[in-house]
């Protein structure tokens, strides 16, 4: 048994070590909207890699996400997220966002531009930490680091004009179902203290599985302002 669960993740991580260019070409991820706590369908969401770019001569990959409740959904906590995340090529570190946050009747729009160390949303400054990384786009880049089995790892985060630190681990593997059959798959969840916790709004914990020899973010746990909801994968458009 010990020699097939080193199988398996040695497997994985060879996939997370050979992404295949995988932001270099455009790829949806659709997926259904639960609230966790009922298990209750109120939404759909898409997670997008779309056509490289170069932002003030810096090769950056834009990604796209998208959360949209449902009427149901709307009685219950309605949400219209758009947010759009450019990242470095070369250290996968935030560049610019930008973002439409629309949860119950908050609104906020943000646009967010850094360089170096240094930041500015909405026209207001601040300091930024070195390799900082959106929150969201976390969620595509995380396999990339190959966090191994019940260890952690630090991340500098920046979101719309604040700056913070996160600790992310590698919870293990298990079976998963997925539109595409059961797969073995791996959590990657926010801890404090070692213990997994969605404390912070934007945080998230992802499980990922190997799907046509790529690691796909499979199900997806983000804390809101007033709850969690589970982002679990409809179909992959490519």
């Amino acid at each position: 048994m010990k020699l097939i669960i080193l199988l398996i993740l040695s497997s994985l991580t060879l996939m997370a070590n050979t992404p295949s260019n995988r932001f270099n070409s455009k790829v949806k991820y659709e997926y259904n909207v639960y609230l966790e706590v009922l298990n209750l369908k109120l939404g759909e969401a898409s997670l997008s890699i779309k056509d490289p770019d170069n932002i003030e001569g810096i090769n950056v990959y834009h990604l796209n996400f998208n959360v949209r409740t449902t009427k149901l959904g709307d009685s219950i906590y309605k949400i219209r997220n758009k947010i759009d995340v450019w990242i470095n090529q070369e250290n996968l570190n935030v560049v610019k966002q930008n973002k439409s946050i629309r949860e119950l009747r908050k609104k906020k729009n943000s646009e967010t531009i850094i360089r170096n160390q240094s930041g500015m949303t909405n026209g207001k400054e601040f300091i930024v930490n070195e390799n900082s990384f959106d929150p969201y786009s976390l969620i595509l880049i995380l396999s990339e680091f190959n966090i191994p089995n019940n260890q952690s790892k630090k991340f500098n985060i920046v979101d719309a004009g604040k700056s913070r630190v996160i600790e992310i681990k590698n919870l293990g593997t298990k079976v998963i179902k997925t539109p595409y059959g059961d797969k073995q798959g791996y959590t990657l969840s926010p801890v404090q203290n070692g213990q997994p916790v969605l404390k912070n709004k934007g945080d998230m914990e992802v499980i990922y599985a190997p799907i046509k020899d790529i690691l796909v973010p499979v199900r997806i746990l983000i804390k809101l302002g007033s709850g969690v909801i589970e982002l679990r994968l409809k179909k992959i458009l490519e």
